[in-house]
């Protein structure tokens, strides 16, 4: 759904740059103009207490701090020469804010997760201009207490929100990401990345679904910029990595 050649092929030239790094050359991660995508070489990302994590080409550098208009919270450190793909930081953050109910909340609720700030539900403008717009193209669903949702390495076709009860997110070790409680949303990553689940989804207390199938999601997605869907796609990369770097012990770094 979110395939980054596909975007960048309809992005307009003046909308990203390519950048050739030498690995002796000084470089500066914290410019507030610019956030980047890796596009090839090898950089690690520290965060707290120096835990690492090796960058994966197309992952993000800046994209969540630009948005939110924030220092950036991690180091980097580059391990050789480095290509980067440059986007104004500026200009993203206007088109963010300007875009459609459900990317716009799946992009602030995501930020709120990866800088541990805010709520995690969802805002007024989900329920108001994308649950209720859309609501007889969505279908609820009631499961049970201690019943598995999806898991690790599922295919990813819905997403879902939360009417009532809780959900536990899990790493494939076992190890909880996050409990998803009431007005909460869950399950859009793999459907906006076209992967397999990353996690195990259980439900902790009995529960009531909004079911958001790929086909709506990937309707609303094709009508926004392509710098927002460049913004959505650095941002869902970046909590993925969090996860990794809040949770060193059961990851490889």
């Amino acid at each position: 759904m979110l395939e980054l050649e596909t975007i960048l092929s309809k992005l307009d030239t003046n909308d990203f740059s390519e950048l050739f790094i030498d690995s002796n050359e000084d470089f500066d991660f914290n410019s507030r103009n610019k956030c980047y995508l890796v596009k090839e070489g090898e950089m690690l990302a520290y965060g707290e207490k120096n835990f690492t994590h090796k960058l994966r080409i197309d992952d993000p550098i800046r994209i969540a701090e630009s948005i939110y208009g924030k220092s950036n919270i991690l180091g980097y450190r580059r391990l050789s020469d480095v290509s980067l793909i440059a986007f104004d930081a500026k200009k993203m953050r206007d088109e963010v804010n300007s875009s459609r109910a459900m990317t716009k909340s799946i992009i602030k609720y995501s930020l709120n997760r990866i800088f541990n700030i805010g709520s995690t539900k969802v805002p007024y403008y989900f329920e108001d201009d994308f649950l209720y717009k859309f609501s007889d193209k969505m279908r609820s669903i009631e499961i049970d207490a201690g019943s598995v949702l999806f898991g690790h390495g599922a295919s990813a076709t819905k997403m879902y929100f939360v009417e009532k009860g809780l959900i536990k997110l899990s790493q494939e070790s076992g190890n909880e990401i996050a409990l998803i409680g009431k007005t909460e949303c869950f399950g859009e990553s793999a459907v906006l990345q076209s992967s397999s689940r990353s996690l195990t989804a259980e439900v902790v207390e009995d529960a009531k679904l909004r079911v958001i199938d790929a086909e709506l999601i990937e309707s609303e997605l094709q009508q926004e910029t392509g710098l927002v869907q460049i913004a959505i796609f650095g941002v869902l990369r970046r909590l993925e990595f969090m996860n990794i770097l809040r949770n060193p012990s059961k990851q490889n770094t």
